[in-house]
């Protein structure tokens, strides 16, 4: 599907009449959240989820069963009994989601699995046309926000150094090019995808398109939006950096060397280093890269190139994005992020410390998405909407994850139970 069906779709979902997803997707179209102060985001989050508590336990036998078990009531729920209701990612490999979904959910969506760089048996989740719809009206907020200005409707390029076969798998590259595609703004994707090249994850098959590359590079249109994993604007930058001197000339006579991308042009990272161990720091990145690509203001002042990066996972409807030197990652407004005590597993109020990531989002329609992806994140308080900026850490260790599973509780010991 592409954008305009998602939303013709979306738009005749049946869940549209029941009140708390109409009040969500009100919600989600209201830029006002990004202005709204953190004690006022957080009663509303908190009304959320009381509200989301009554639609699931009346759309799913399982939720209301859960709900009861727990001693979880709707009437009162505090947001820090998502502690209890919180799953580790690993359970939703497989099919491991479908236990999750309400009976009611609508069909005709679209299935995205993780990478597979961290197990054979990938994540996989799927999204009705309503969350879809949901996930590129509130990242495509998200993402203006952190950048600092509006996507103007068919403006500029952009280029995905992934192929077009992953927007279908991957849900950060369906983000990309669903919200891009929202916008009328053009996508080059530089990569393609050799299929039958051996075994192994999807990222491991890619090779440059260089047609499409060079034609990114060449173009004289602003603003230029370039999407790729770290390792990939810091080797493209490390590769221009050792021309030699004549071919460097011939670049720049042929104004591709510095890159330039124009007024209001980003480069976009996300998806971590995935198998690069020789990588500086991304502080390292961002040094090496901003010498070879070149970006303006709004005015046309030449400024230092602006970098951003996304955090998002398989499991999460949202992503987490930070500015680089302006703000750490922060997520949508609505979005609850907690953190755990690494050693009591209990819910950790106290920030500059380093805690077990939790994400809760109560506009996902489908099932109740919350759940801990197995990463650590120190967050610190921030004067922006949402009261608290995250930094990334790292990923748990194998034993630490066990811990993590072991120490839960809640809905985990709930359905190790049924098994």
């Amino acid at each position: 599907m592409n954008a305009k069906e998602i939303f013709e779709k979306a738009s005749q979902s049946k869940l549209l009449k029941d009140p708390y997803v109409e009040k969500v997707w009100n919600l989600i179209g209201d830029r006002s959240l990004f202005q709204k102060s953190p004690d006022y985001l957080r009663s509303l989050r908190k009304s959320l989820f009381r509200d989301a508590l009554k639609f699931f336990s009346s759309n799913s036998e399982y939720y209301a069963s859960l709900f009861e078990r727990l001693k979880i009531n709707p009437k009162n729920a505090e947001l820090e009994d998502l502690a209890k209701l919180a799953i580790p990612s690993d359970i939703l490999r497989g099919d491991g989601h479908k236990q999750f979904l309400i009976k009611s959910v609508d069909e005709g969506g679209e299935y995205f699995m993780s990478s597979g760089t961290t197990n054979n048996v990938p994540v996989k989740i799927y999204r009705s046309p309503l969350d879809l719809a949901i996930m590129i009206k509130a990242n495509t907020d998200l993402f203006e926000y952190v950048y600092g200005d509006y996507l103007e409707q068919g403006k500029g390029l952009a280029l995905f150094m992934a192929a077009p076969e992953l927007r279908y798998r991957l849900n950060f590259v369906a983000f990309v090019h669903l919200a891009l595609e929202a916008k009328n703004i053009p996508l080059l994707y530089g990569m393609n995808l050799v299929e039958g090249s051996g075994s192994g994850p999807a990222w491991q098959k890619l090779v440059p398109n260089k047609d499409n590359i060079t034609k990114f590079l060449k173009s004289r249109k602003e603003p230029k939006l370039f999407f790729t994993a770290p390792a990939g604007i810091y080797l493209l930058s490390k590769q221009f950096e050792e021309l030699s001197f004549v071919r460097r000339l011939m670049y720049k006579f042929a104004s591709v060397y510095p890159v330039q991308l124009g007024r209001g042009g980003v480069i976009v990272t996300g998806g971590g280093t995935k198998g690069f161990t020789n990588l500086p720091p991304y502080e390292g990145i961002v040094e090496v890269s901003r010498k070879s690509f070149k970006a303006k203001d709004k005015s046309g002042r030449e400024v230092s190139t602006p970098f951003m990066d996304v955090l998002g996972m398989t499991e999460t409807l949202t992503a987490m994005i930070d500015r680089f030197g302006v703000m750490d990652k922060v997520p949508h407004p609505l979005s609850e992020v907690f953190l755990l005590d690494p050693k009591t597993f209990e819910w950790k109020n106290e920030d500059n410390v380093e805690g077990i990531v939790g994400i809760y989002n109560p506009f996902t329609t489908s099932w109740l998405e919350v759940f801990y992806p197995g990463d650590l994140m120190i967050s610190h308080s921030s004067d922006r909407f949402y009261g608290k900026e995250y930094v990334y850490v790292r990923r748990l260790k194998v034993e630490e994850g066990w811990e993590l599973q072991r120490a839960c509780g809640g809905t985990l010991e709930e359905l190790m139970g049924r098994s």
